[in-house]
């Protein structure tokens, strides 16, 4: 599985499963969010190397999903530049249902990334999972990603009000699911 997206500017990204090799490039676009302070309810970015691999062997041995997005023309660790993740559940009655997590590096948003790593993701969760339902979770103040979701069907299932804590500020968190079997013939 592979999906080469060209940007306007002319960047070639390509989207494609998880590998080994990106687990530095992963953290990597995952600390640079946390830092933003602003999008993930995590104060301090994953440094450990043992957490890093422990991640990703539990995402190999529970054989979930995890698009990356490379833009080759990057140095590693600066060449993974999102991430769509989607995660099983804990929950024996619950196993149709996946949960999403998406990052984008900075200077990529508003490129179409996150459209297409969702798609992608989605799709490989039903081949490859299983899958039926996807959740996801959402600071209310995060609109790009509100209006992302609800671009890909994503409907809005209820608020968590005053969630989470941060920088002395409550904030509240949404809460969204999709069918895959709608979003797939509304999107075939």
């Amino acid at each position: 599985m592979k999906r080469i997206l060209e940007l306007k500017t002319g960047e070639e990204i390509t989207l494609r499963h998880l590998s080994k090799s990106d687990v530095e490039g992963v953290w990597n676009n995952f600390n640079e969010v946390v830092d933003e302070g602003i999008y993930i309810p995590i104060f301090f970015p994953v440094r450990s190397q043992l957490e890093k691999d422990s991640w990703y062997h539990n995402i190999k041995k529970e054989k979930e999903v995890c698009v990356i997005a490379e833009n080759q023309n990057n140095k590693i660790p600066h060449n993974i530049i999102g991430q769509c993740e989607i995660s099983n559940s804990n929950w024996d009655a619950a196993l149709h249902v996946g949960t999403l997590g998406i990052i984008v590096k900075k200077e990529y948003r508003d490129l179409g990334i996150g459209f297409n790593l969702i798609d992608l993701a989605i799709r490989e969760s039903k081949i490859l999972n299983n899958k039926e339902k996807i959740i996801l979770s959402c600071f209310s103040t995060n609109e790009r990603a509100l209006n992302l979701y609800e671009k890909v069907g994503f409907e809005t299932i209820g608020v968590r009000k005053k969630q989470f804590y941060m920088d002395s500020q409550y904030y509240d968190e949404v809460l969204m699911e999709l069918w895959i079997d709608d979003y797939l013939n509304k999107n075939e």
